[in-house]
């Protein structure tokens, strides 16, 4: 965050999952110290993304669940490989409350009723159905999902406005985070 890549960034995961997300047994486990230590780590990993002034492209190549479903928002296009995986926010089922930062970011990028239907009902959603519900921008053959998401890093930064479209449209955003934040 503190230096990034002029060319832009590709998010994307290792074998069959994107992310899962926090593990909902460790997360019970916590006792105040660690649950406030867990929060502010979320709540610093999701602000930086957000605030990332490159152009920056989610690869779903699996499951994203949770963190994963609040990290394709924070980007600014999100490809998703076709193929048998979930991807959602089941905060609810798993008894994890949004922190602050992801709650916002939710509030800013995703329809008010998919926000609703999510985060009430913690259902998954299949790639196509992420598409509809405005979670992903594209669906792609699994086997092309890397390179394809490279290709639209590249046409994010091949257009001369784009930092400045970027920040004008991330601001109102970006302020509320900061006040989260303390920053």
């Amino acid at each position: 965050a503190a230096n990034p890549p002029e060319a832009g960034i590709v998010l994307t995961g290792a074998g069959a999952h994107f992310t899962c997300g926090m593990d909902t047994k460790v997360a019970a486990s916590l006792d105040g110290a660690g649950q406030k230590r867990a929060v502010a780590a979320i709540n610093e990993f999701a602000a930086a993304l957000h605030h990332l002034p490159c152009a920056v492209v989610c690869a779903v190549n699996g499951n994203a669940i949770g963190a994963g479903g609040i990290m394709m928002l924070a980007c600014d296009w999100v490809l998703a490989a076709q193929g048998d995986y979930k991807i959602g926010l089941p905060e609810a089922k798993a008894g994890l409350p949004f922190p602050a930062v992801p709650q916002a970011i939710l509030d800013h990028w995703l329809d008010p009723v998919w926000r609703r239907r999510l985060a009430l009902s913690s259902h998954l959603l299949n790639p196509a159905e992420a598409l509809t519900a405005g979670l992903a921008d594209e669906l792609c053959m699994a086997d092309q999902l890397v390179d394809e998401a490279v290709l639209r890093v590249q046409a994010l930064n091949a257009q001369p406005g784009f930092a400045a479209c970027k920040r004008q449209l991330r601001a109102k955003a970006n302020a509320e985070i900061d006040d989260i934040l303390g920053s």
